[in-house]
Parts: structure tokens; sequence; C-alpha cells
């Protein structure tokens, strides 16, 4: 059980406080429309690490969690996260997991967020959630989250001790994981029959088995080489690269 006992002399604490600022604005909005299949950068703070958002069929899937990520994340993009996978449980790959935690539950996301990694990650996804029980009975009662107070926490998607497993699947999108001896972890990301491959540096096996692969994005000398620094989308009709935004 959440410590929802801190909540009421939280809420006799703050009332009349003002509430807090939401923690990001709005950009531009990007002109990526509910069928296409594409690619949106990270912040450059991530960078050199891999990382991305993948958008499709209307979903939103983000790739990578190094610290910086939830930087100049739009507000949009926070509150409809639909899942995050993890290349490993190396520091460089979660140092900002804890982030995209706290900021998509304070844009409004109003579901636990799901998140898929190799073994070992539902213990990690435990420890965040414990770290930040007390943070967030402050954030629940300065703020009022829409999804309330459990919509904080991240939940693990099934499959974590699979070498290789669908993780996610929506019917039109299908995200498999593929993980190494070293516990570094590749996807295939299937939209529609055209199958993207994401893969981090140490492995080679997401590209090696994908067969028939539209793009392949990973270490120099792939298709798309880390870091992604424009919206890139998938052609779903010829087999063409993928194609920078106008």
């Amino acid at each position: 059980m959440r410590i929802l006992f801190l909540l009421a002399g939280l809420a006799t604490a703050s009332c009349g406080g003002p509430a807090a600022p939401p923690p990001h604005t709005d950009p531009t909005p990007q002109t990526v429309t509910s069928t296409d299949f594409a690619l949106l950068p990270c912040a450059r703070a991530t960078t050199p690490n891999p990382c991305v958002l993948v958008m499709a069929g209307g979903k939103r899937v983000l790739f990578g969690t190094p610290a910086g990520v939830a930087q100049d994340m739009s507000l949009e993009h926070l509150r409809n996260l639909d899942a995050v996978m993890l290349f490993s449980l190396r520091g460089e790959d979660i140092e900002g997991l804890d982030d995209i935690r706290n900021a998509s539950w304070r844009a409004g996301h109003e579901t636990p967020l799901r998140v898929s990694g190799p073994a070992g990650t539902s213990e990690v996804l435990s420890a965040i959630n414990r770290a930040y029980e007390v943070s967030d009975a402050f954030t629940f009662v300065e703020q009022s989250p829409a999804g309330g107070f459990n919509a904080a926490v991240l939940r693990p998607l099934p499959g974590e001790h699979d070498t290789k497993t669908r993780v996610f699947n929506t019917g039109d999108l299908v995200v498999t994981h593929l993980v190494n001896d070293k516990d570094r972890v590749g996807y295939w990301v299937d939209y529609n029959g055209v199958r993207l491959v994401l893969e981090p540096c140490g492995m080679t096996q997401a590209s090696q088995f994908a067969e028939k692969s539209r793009l392949v994005v990973g270490c120099p000398g792939a298709g798309l080489s880390w870091p992604i620094t424009e919206i890139a989308f998938i052609d779903q009709d010829t087999p063409e690269k993928a194609t920078k935004a106008p």
C-alpha cells in the first residue's frame, strides 16, 4: 500500500497555497498524424545515448531514458505516452526514467506508465516507485494530477525474462524485444506490416534476425545512426528508408 496516511497532513499544510506550475510548456506542434509511422528526436541533452519517441497508429512509445530525456518533451507527448522501452539497466540508459515517470504524471497521464526491459526491470521500477512515495504525496496534494495518486507508479510490461517476446501489441502496432547475453535490448517495431529495428551499441541480434526491415537505427553503419536529431517518417508504401520532415 502506498503511503496515503501522509495525504491528510499534507492537505492541511497546503491549503490556500498556489498550485505549482506544470513542468513544461508545449513547443510548436509537430506535423505527425495518427496514421504516420514517425521517429521524433529526444532532447539534445540525451546525446549521444540512444533515445527516440516512436509515433504510429496514434500511439506514442518512448525508447530509451537517458538523462535529460524529459527536457523539451511536450505536455501532449508526456500525457499520452503509451509505454517506455529500456535498452538496458545500465545507468546511462535509465538515468532519465524517474524524470519521465514524474513529468508524465504531472502532465496528466491517467494510468500507471508501462515499462519494458531486460531481467531486473521490475526491481528497478519498484525501487523508483518507493523512492518517490513521499514526493508523490506532496505532488498529489499540491498539484492534483489528473490520474490520481496511483497513476504516478511505473508498471512492468510482461516478458522481461524472455530473450525474445512481444511486449506491446495494439493490433496494428507491435513491439518485440530481443535481449542479448549482455542484457542489452533491441526492438522490432512493426506497424501495419512495416518493420523498424532499434538497437543500442553493443548488440546486433535485433538487426541480424529482423529478416525484412524498412529501417535499422543503431550505431554507425546502420541505416540511421544515433542520435536522431530530426523527425523521420518511415515510408509505409515503398521500400525506401525514412525521410526527414520537410
